[in-house]
């Protein structure tokens, strides 16, 4: 039997909005006052309980958003733009 406490409010597989690392992601799992991070690109961390809220509808989208050009990057189809550097 679990008796480990689970944060109110989060599951495992919700996305969620992260304050410290200001970035959103999905729940992987619980650790003790930790929460078990990811995204669609293969980023994980781990962050406090505290400082993680569910996502909102933008946040999903943009969570969708990733993971579409992350794939069509992995694919080939997508190259990452050049920054503009000026000369001197």
């Amino acid at each position: 039997m679990n008796t480990q406490p689970t944060p109110p409010g989060l599951c495992i597989g919700m996305v969620v909005y992260d304050r410290s690392y200001d970035m959103v992601g999905v729940v992987d799992d619980f650790a003790g006052p930790l929460v078990n991070l990811s995204r669609p690109t293969g980023l994980t961390w781990t962050s406090r309980w505290a400082s993680v809220r569910a996502g909102t509808e933008y946040e999903r989208r943009q969570l969708r958003a990733i993971a579409e050009l992350h794939k069509l990057r992995h694919k080939g189809l997508i190259v990452k733009p050049r920054t503009y550097r000026p000369g001197p």
